[in-house]
């Protein structure tokens, strides 16, 4: 048998060769954030020869002309099951559709009866180059690029130079890959602070939030504003614990700093444990570091998985949630704007983990104050992330209240008195109503 490196070297095509491997009708996968660019332009020029090639992504991070041009209406079905916002104005043009499901259980898809769109024809994915041993890394986005990879027929690899190494399950030997494509095209990743005006009202919120978090606990945490800013208010624990679906910046600054030490947990003790670390992280620190691992989705999500933690905590925000605690967090009406992702898997799984406790967090208001999220009903269309009776804790600027063990009637009360004072009156008016 070949040594690895002579096998890697027979592996190698370009872009444009990759691409031609697609045929009309095939299905094909690309890996969670930043897809291999020059492949996807190299499909995008033969679109004129293709016709219902299905193309599925999670969460893009690049708005290739692909998701948001109608010109591509005969070649491609694109399919999210996440929305990112590389594909947003092609959801807003109903060109992108949404696949609902929940992660640990897509792998079961090839169990008969269901529609399987796990396996499929052309898996184009992005790795490291390979280490000593010919092993190549998913990098800091793991999420279920090796699941998919080894159901695909056909699997095609960008190798990034840029991407880093990471220890838990996140690697693939290259005798595992069908073809090599060395073109990579560098995608600069950061987090956008939030506005000024709005910076004030989240911090009240992350405190509240990292106030319902105690020593040794386990915490998931979501991405966004105020996620990232509990990491403030939490440098005074000791021994945190990470399980969570993404490691966020704050997840990562909390080990650096030594108060995530992973003590006491339950799994993986001692390792932050993800299915992704996001970009704008300290991923230095991560490359190759043993205190962090990535595992798949499938396996990070799991509720078992989670309720097994020790004192799992989970934080998570919504757009919107109704007077009984009805949480969307993925839509607006019938208009998806980001997924299903792990929330409700998390906020189920630490409500059956020993001391554990869900979160939700949400300012008060949308749209410069005009607009109330504490609502009588969600707005005709809204998807329910998560139903009521798993929600926990509720936390706004306006403090903090828990729905636990509560009439409907107990629950318009108490979420009333977290929504801003100008729509209070009215949010009573429609309790009475309804309650």
């Amino acid at each position: 048998m070949k040594p690895w490196q002579e096998r890697y070297a027979d592996k190698r095509i370009s872009a444009r060769r990759a691409a031609a491997l697609v045929k009309s009708g095939d299905l094909v996968r690309l890996p969670i954030g930043k897809p291999p660019i020059p492949i996807l332009n190299a499909l995008a020029e033969r679109s004129g020869d293709l016709k219902d090639v299905t193309l599925i992504q999670c969460f893009p991070t690049y708005a290739h002309e692909i998701w948001n041009d109608p010109r591509f209406d005969r070649a491609f079905r694109r399919v999210v099951d996440y929305v990112g916002v590389g594909c947003r104005e092609g959801m807003r043009k109903h060109i992108v559709d949404f696949l609902p499901l929940d992660y640990p259980q897509y792998g079961k898809q090839l169990e008969e009866g269901r529609t399987n769109t796990w396996t499929s024809d052309v898996f184009f994915g992005v790795v490291s180059p390979p280490n000593e041993q010919g092993f190549v890394s998913f990098g800091n986005a793991l999420w279920y690029s090796k699941d998919v990879a080894k159901n695909a027929k056909l699997v095609v690899a960008e190798v990034d130079p840029t991407l880093i190494r990471t220890h838990g399950d996140n690697f693939i030997h290259v005798s595992e890959i069908d073809h090599l494509v060395e073109e990579t095209v560098p995608l600069l990743v950061s987090t956008p602070p939030p506005p000024e005006e709005e910076r004030g009202t989240l911090e009240v919120i992350a405190s509240f939030a990292a106030s319902l978090i105690r020593d040794g606990d386990t915490v998931q945490m979501g991405v966004g504003g105020i996620s990232e800013s509990i990491g403030l208010f939490l440098t005074d624990r000791n021994d945190l614990g990470i399980h969570s679906e993404i490691m966020t910046v704050g997840h990562v600054e909390l080990v650096k700093s030594g108060v995530a030490t992973g003590k006491c947990k339950t799994l993986h003790k001692g390792r932050a444990v993800a299915a992704m670390v996001v970009g704008a992280a300290d991923l230095a620190y991560v490359n190759d570091n043993p205190l962090f691992e990535l595992h798949s989705v499938l396996y990070t999500n799991r509720i078992p998985v989670i309720a097994a933690q020790h004192h799992q905590v989970a934080v998570n925000s919504t757009i919107a949630i109704d007077l009984t605690g009805q949480a969307a967090a993925e839509s607006i009406g019938p208009q998806m704007y980001s997924g299903i992702g792990g929330q409700m898997a998390f906020m189920i799984g630490s409500l059956y983990s020993e001391g554990g406790r869900s979160i939700l967090v949400l300012p008060s208001t949308a749209k410069g104050g005009a607009v109330s999220r504490i609502v009588p009903f969600l707005e005709p269309g809204s998807t329910i992330t998560t139903p009521r009776q798993y929600v926990d804790y509720v936390v706004t600027e306006f403090g903090i209240t828990n729905l636990q063990g509560k009439t409907q009637r107990q629950r318009a009360e108490a979420l009333t008195e977290l929504a801003h004072p100008d729509f209070r009156s009215q949010l009573r008016r429609e309790a009475s109503r309804l309650f």
